[in-house]
């Protein structure tokens, strides 16, 4: 061999051959000596192709990856919450505890996989608490409400798929009101639905969830490390769901349940999913919304207005070209 080749763990062939070894396993050792050489230079080959495509893929904008992290963030958060649902309607309601602990969890998780990027906000209630407190422009409000729509969309289309038969199995199927609440929420009593009362519902729990994260993500209150703050927001929509979901589940996210019921109504539910429970389907959209500003207000009135003046210099700029403003709640 050449002398600047590579060092190989077995010798070569000829290295036995002289002492008159036998060839079948002299073979295997060739065989083992010419795959070790094939795989580094595999590896090679993998490593380029795979910075070559990384290159190709790597988007430039800070604020489009912080549109791609909302939608996957979304969508990561959003699958773990309706396969809940899935599983806990095909098997007969037995369990709404781990329908809550599967949302919160799952939210604790979506924001450790995609907070360093935009933040883990994956509710347009809370980017719009967000975008009342200064904390992000009106811009990047709207680019990640588009991310957070998209991808609650396609987790509908994820669980979709995957518990199909059980849906199409199911009595009714895919024109029972059962089944579409797996994907969207609809009121306890679909029939002498009090809309006043489902809006208050949507409108306060919202606020509880609003105030909990801006308390648990104000560095003047809490100094918590990144992950013990992902899994206290996350116990908090738990909480909320054991609190506040009878009525009518516990949507608190337009995005979470918007996007599947526009799913479901094209996948074969028809208009139903809109017409039901005395069209409450807005509720699950516009109280979230209001109960954010009531939420960002209370926590401004009753808290963050009264710190010293010293420590209300916190630096909130919304610079899109700085990587390291990871627009954290």
């Amino acid at each position: 061999m050449p002398s600047n080749s590579r060092r190989l763990p077995f010798k070569k062939i000829s290295d036995y051959a002289e002492f008159g070894q036998s060839d079948e396993p002299l073979s295997l050792y060739n065989s083992l000596v010419n795959l070790n050489e094939n795989m580094s230079h595999l590896g090679i080959i993998w490593k380029q192709m795979i910075s070559k495509l990384r290159s190709i893929l790597s988007v430039k904008s800070f604020l489009f990856r912080q549109f791609l992290a909302e939608a996957f963030g979304t969508f990561f958060f959003i699958s773990f919450g309706l396969g809940s649902v899935a599983q806990y309607v095909f098997a007969g309601r037995k369990s709404f505890l781990a329908v809550n602990l599967s949302f919160g969890l799952g939210l604790a998780l979506a924001i450790l996989v995609v907070g360093r990027i935009s933040g883990g906000h994956l509710n347009p209630a809370v980017s719009l608490s967000m975008l009342l407190l200064g904390r992000i422009k009106f811009l990047k409000f709207l680019v990640f409400m588009l991310g957070q729509f998209l991808g609650s969309f396609f987790a509908a289309l994820m669980v979709f798929v995957v518990y199909y038969d059980n849906i199409a199995s199911f009595k009714n199927g895919m024109h029972s009101i059962t089944t579409a609440g797996i994907f969207a929420t609809y009121p306890t009593d679909l029939f002498e639905a009090n809309l006043f009362n489902l809006f208050l519902d949507q409108f306060f729990s919202t606020a509880l969830f609003i105030i909990t994260i801006l308390g648990v993500t104000d560095k003047r209150n809490n100094d918590l490390a990144n992950e013990k703050t992902a899994f206290m927001i996350g116990i908090s929509l738990t909480v909320i769901g054991t609190s506040f979901g009878y009525n009518c589940g516990f949507a608190v996210n337009p995005a979470r349940d918007l996007a599947p019921r526009i799913f479901t109504s094209i996948a074969g539910w028809g208009w139903k999913p809109f017409t039901v429970g005395n069209y409450f389907f807005w509720i699950p959209v516009v109280a979230p919304f209001l109960g954010s500003i009531l939420g960002t207000l209370l926590y401004s009135l009753f808290i963050s207005n009264h710190w010293p003046d010293s420590n209300n210099a916190e630096d909130y700029d919304d610079d899109d070209d700085n990587e390291d403003d990871d627009n954290q709640y």
